[in-house]
């Protein structure tokens, strides 16, 4: 299943999935270069994984926004 819906026709899958690792990157070093969680607040994030996911819109900036998933892109079943 999805987890991340890019829109832009300008980067392969390859390149979003760099970008999200400059991004986390990026997140940890405005937060003290320390983010903290447990394995309940990774497993409560998986478990919202059905019904949600990232929106990364590309552009002359970068906005990421969590979302609903749409119904087609919504499978209980595969955690992937």
């Amino acid at each position: 299943m999805k987890k991340i819906l890019s829109f832009s026709d300008d980067l392969s899958q390859d390149e979003v999935e760099h970008l999200t690792t400059l991004l986390i990157y990026h997140l940890v070093e405005q937060c003290g270069g320390r983010v903290q969680f447990t394995t309940q607040d990774a497993s409560n994030t998986l478990s919202g994984l059905e019904t949600k996911m990232v929106h990364m819109q590309i552009g002359k900036n970068i906005t990421l926004r969590i979302v609903t998933r749409p119904p087609e892109l919504q499978d209980s079943t595969a955690h992937s």
